[in-house]
Parts: structure tokens; sequence; C-alpha cells
């Protein structure tokens, strides 16, 4: 039962991607990135960062947030807070006098060991963070939140999500123990550590030190619980669903007429489309559905809605109120782009479905 859209309407949610640990190692100071070896964080993302030691970030001016992170001696690849001001070359003193603090403390600094960003991945998988979406899509490096040389040890970023979800973040964050020491460096995903996230809501969490798991500002993390978001696929130019329940022969040896059942459901087809980079709110470009293609573990699936009715007020003919559309999931298993003098440049790709096929009609 092939269904197409000519210019029909699509909604996908893709996979949120694993978590991942950082260390220092990863961190350029100079153009004010991480490098992220994971393919499935995209440009737009929003993340949260969390760290034990703080972030090598500095919210208010008075320093990275991060006061353990700090260098104490002169020519070291960290920097040297206020603490060590009087140390400008190596032949100054050590010491500053009797009243001077030795170590950098919070309250010279401050500790910020949550905060949430939109990023920006460039050609080398340098990520880079900003405040706003729009700007993260730009990539704009003179926008970028700086980031310093500072030592934090391990960093964690994740997807934004719900207020349980980073909370169950935070609480895998702070029980790295050991790993943040020991001599393996290579970026690795939370899960590898954390496996199983707590995942009660009572008792409430604290907000003593060292056992902060209540985050705050609420509304910025009350998303979905894996942190993901339905949007509408732009520059759709059509889509086609083939759905199929092929037959079992089940007729019994000696009987006269046949006998048969249904086997698996299954689904598949292909889109068209326009290849395009654009910036609209609660909806996507086309490289959304390139991407999907090149990822081959968490996040190469993604939730998506067919839609062939919108949704409609009821009317006074015959026509029902609500909308009609196919839920489903999808993976992309090819994709093609086509260029033609004097033509835009177009792409066409094949998907098959995975999981429930349900067909969704009404209102909510």
């Amino acid at each position: 039962m092939p269904v197409l859209g000519l210019g029909g309407r699509l909604r996908l949610r893709r996979e949120a991607p694993e978590p991942v640990v950082l260390h220092p190692d990863a961190l350029s100071t100079s153009s004010n990135t991480l490098y992220v070896r994971n393919p499935a964080f995209w440009s737009g993302d929003a993340v949260t960062l969390d760290g034990v030691e703080g972030l090598p970030i500095d919210t208010d001016g008075s320093g990275p947030d991060a006061p353990n992170g700090y260098a104490s001696y002169y020519g070291s690849r960290w920097k040297l807070g206020s603490n060590r001001s009087h140390i400008t070359q190596h032949n100054d003193k050590f010491y500053a006098g009797d009243n001077a603090p030795f170590y950098m403390r919070r309250q010279e600094c401050g500790l910020t060991s949550h905060a949430t960003y939109y990023i920006y991945r460039d050609q080398l998988d340098q990520v880079s963070f900003y405040t706003d979406r729009t700007a993260a899509l730009r990539g704009d490096p003179t926008r970028r939140v700086p980031l310093h040389a500072i030592d934090f040890q391990t960093l964690v970023m994740a997807p934004r999500g719900s207020a349980n979800y980073e909370s169950a973040v935070v609480r895998c964050t702070r029980q790295l123990g050991e790993y943040g020491y020991s001599d393996t460096r290579d970026e690795v995903t939370l899960a590898s550590i954390c496996a199983s996230a707590p995942t009660y809501e009572s008792p409430a969490a604290g907000t003593a030190e060292y056992d902060n798991a209540d985050l705050r500002p609420r509304g910025g993390v009350n998303d979905l619980q894996d942190g993901s978001m339905w949007v509408v696929q732009c520059w759709l130019r059509e889509w086609s669903l083939n759905l199929n329940a092929p037959e079992v022969d089940t007729t019994a040896v000696g009987d006269r007429f046949g006998e048969s059942v249904k086997s698996i459901i299954t689904g598949g087809g292909s889109m068209d489309f326009l290849v395009e980079r654009s910036n609209h709110e609660g909806a996507a470009d086309t490289t959304l559905l390139m991407q999907l293609l090149l990822m081959t573990e968490k996040g190469s699936k993604a939730d998506a809605e067919f839609w062939m009715i919108p949704e409609r007020d009821e009317r006074e003919c015959e026509a029902l109120p609500g909308g009609l559309f196919y839920e489903t999931q999808l993976l992309v298993t090819s994709t093609a782009v086509n260029t033609r003098i004097e033509e835009a440049i177009a792409g066409s790709l094949n998907f098959v479905t995975v999981g429930e096929i349900a067909l969704r009609m009404g209102s909510n």
C-alpha cells in the first residue's frame, strides 16, 4: 500500500547522543573549541556541560570558574589566577605575602559545575559554544563563549533533557571517581562509566555542596527526557511510504482450500528534497536527512510522522476534525545528490521503517 505525499509534511525526532567524557587535552583556547569525536552531536544542538572541578568558562569576569585548575608556577600550560598575579617571570618571588592566598579559592573566581549552551561543529570536529541557537548555526567566532586554559580534569557533555535526566547526568559525573585520574585520556561515553543512572523522583535532590542535583533554572532543562524535540522537515519536495504485510501459507496437508496469516508488517520509501542550509525555529533543513545516513550506532534512527491531513477544526461539511498521519521509526539506507546546470541541487534518499507502524487520526 503506497502512500504518496506531494509536498507532504514530515516531522522527525532524532535519537539523542550518549553523553561523552572529555579531557583537557581536547581543549583549544586559540579557537575556543573542544575536540569531540562522537559524530552524533550536530550544530544547533543544545547541550549541558558538567564538571566536578568546575568549567573552563568565566561567567562573572573574575576568572574561569574552576578554582582547582589554576597554575601555581610561571610558564605552566594552565592559567595563573589572581592569587599568583605577582608572578610575571621566572625570577619573581614565589610567595606574595603573609595575607595573600596560596591557592586559588572559590571566593575569588567562583565555581560553576553545570551550564547549558548551543554548539557549532566545524569541519575539523571542533565544537564551540554559544548562548543562542541562531548564533550556533552560523558559527561566528566572535560570538563564541570563551574557553580558558584550566585543568578541569574531566568534563561531561550531554544533550539537554528534562530535569530528571540532567540530575542523573550530574550524579554520574560525580561518580567518575578514579577514572578521571587514570592514564586513559581518550574520549568515551558516559554510559561506559555510569551504566545505570538513577530513575527515582523522591526524595528530592539536595542543594548542599557536593550534593547538588537540584539544577536551576528549571526552564532551561524541561525538554523531553532524551533531550530531543520534534522538528518539521523543510525543503522536502515529496515523500512516499510503502507498507507491506506479506502472507504466510498455513494450509494443512490434504486441505482443499488455502489458508494464510499475515507475517510481519514492514515499510520503506523514498524522499526527494532540495539541498539547502537554513535556520527556522521548530524546523530542520535537509542536512538532517543527509547526516542520518552517516550515523551507524546510536543516533542513526529517527522517530517520524508522515502527515497526510494536517490538524483542522470541525467543519459543517463531512470532513472530520483532527489530523491523519503514520507514526514509526526510520533508518536512512541510501542517499543521492543530483546537480544539473541551471537547476537547484536536489537530493533523494531511501529509508526503511523499524519498530511499530501506527496510523494516528483525530484530535489530541
